[in-house]
């Protein structure tokens, strides 16, 4: 099953992060494929998402619920697929960052999602290139590279994703190189945002 995690750091107070993720409704639109959202309760919401897989375009719907709100530290959720045989998990976990460490927009794959051998590494490379091609690069302040210190926070957004069905091999082999940038895209665009708001860049 494609799983992936991915952090960022931001010369931001982790409840400055915290008010603007808590609210879906503020960073929903930067998901990769995003079409709607819908909320229909204080921990339940259905989404659309729209994307290729290999030479083919499906429109997904997911049941999204919030097992977990540590506030101002966690999010925890599970999907489920309504019009495909899909589940999976996901994680939002902020933490403040004083230590010696990546920053900016320098990518931090825990061992699963990083890809084996050169071919893996290969087509990582490619995904990343056409990912980016498709959907741009968000902009992060030049601060965001200049290492932990006072009041640096590091977001680490945690993905799972487990596709049934007699296609479920295939379309687990498509989607694994896309949800790395996909990860990194989303976790990006949520700090470039802040920073923006903040003026750092």
């Amino acid at each position: 099953m494609p799983e992936v995690s991915y952090s960022t750091t931001a010369k931001l107070p982790v409840e400055t992060i915290w008010e603007f993720v808590e609210d879906m409704d503020n960073w929903a639109s930067f998901v990769a494929g995003y079409q709607s959202h819908e909320k229909r309760g204080e921990r339940d919401s259905v989404w659309v998402l729209k994307g290729d897989v290999g030479v083919v375009t499906r429109t997904v719907q997911f049941e999204v619920q919030v097992e977990e709100w540590a506030a101002p530290e966690r999010v925890r959720f599970r999907l489920h697929g309504v019009n495909e045989p899909m589940e999976g998990s996901g994680t939002f976990q902020l933490e403040p960052c004083r230590e010696t460490g990546e920053a900016g927009d320098s990518p931090s794959p825990d061992a699963e999602s990083r890809p084996k051998g050169w071919l893996g590494r290969l087509v990582a490379k490619l995904a990343r290139f056409l990912f980016r091609l498709r959907h741009g690069r968000a902009r992060r302040a030049a601060s965001a590279d200049s290492g932990p210190g006072t009041d640096t926070s590091k977001l680490t957004f945690q993905l799972r994703v487990d596709p049934g069905g007699p296609m479920g091999p295939m379309v687990n082999a498509l989607m694994k190189p896309m949800m790395l940038p996909a990860a990194e895209d989303l976790a990006n665009r949520i700090m470039a945002t802040l920073e923006e708001r903040a003026g750092l860049r």
